[in-house]
């Protein structure tokens, strides 16, 4: 029979792979350095109860689990559950970050319309300055979407692809302030030529991060 160390460096080697992670993945989930990750994988010396403890919650186990021999298939098993539940309920924190943002600004484009308290000589044309937070709204949201998106799953591509989205609309939002609701209107669709070396910058900066990096052997 293999000893202990062996039998927690074995699963927990089994339930990272099954989600897909790298050492130095799990290592900025957890907060334990890759090399920590490597020696427990290795099974060169057991993690202390904290430690076991830590990987249980992340994981979604128990700790008894991790330090019995599992089969690969129920260690997959248990790994792509606790992915698919995470995954779901991240979603939905994203949806109902997107949902409050959308809230507040009807709030604030209604109380233009309906507060008993604003007293604005130009009625109408404050009502018509109010739609720009639509527009404003969705650099906003795709910020908060991608301090989200970068805390829950660490995707460069997804990272990239959301940045790039915020900075052409925030670029837009900017354009069509000026067009439509400034006073006077002035046309500065140029300014849109900020975002091609933005643009350059971000491809570059996920390329850099899409090197393979050194592995610690398995």
């Amino acid at each position: 029979m293999e000893n202990l160390a062996e039998i927690v460096g074995k699963n927990l080697a089994s339930l990272r792979k099954a989600r897909g992670l790298t050492q130095q993945d799990l290592a900025e989930k957890i907060n334990y350095s890759d090399k920590s990750i490597s020696k427990w994988e290795l099974g060169y010396s057991v993690p202390g109860v904290d430690v076991l403890k830590d990987f249980a919650e992340f994981y979604g186990v128990s700790i008894d689990y991790l330090v019995a021999e599992q089969k690969q298939e129920d260690l997959e098993t248990v790994a792509s559950k606790g992915t698919r539940q995470k995954n779901v309920n991240r979603g939905l924190i994203i949806a109902m970050t997107v949902a409050f943002v959308l809230l507040v600004v009807i709030c604030v484009f209604f109380s233009g319309y309906y507060s008993p308290f604003a007293h604005n000589p130009a009625p109408e044309q404050n009502r018509k300055s109010l739609w720009v937070l639509f527009v404003w709204m969705v650099p906003v949201t795709l910020l908060l979407v991608f301090f989200e998106v970068r805390h829950f799953w660490h995707n460069k591509i997804a990272n990239v692809s959301i940045a790039s989205c915020f900075i052409w609309t925030i670029l837009i939002s900017f354009a069509i302030q000026f067009q439509y609701w400034n006073d006077p209107s002035e046309n500065i669709w140029y300014i849109l030529v900020v975002g091609i070396p933005i643009q350059v910058i971000l491809i570059l900066m996920l390329g850099m991060n899409l090197k393979p990096k050194k592995k610690f052997p398995r």
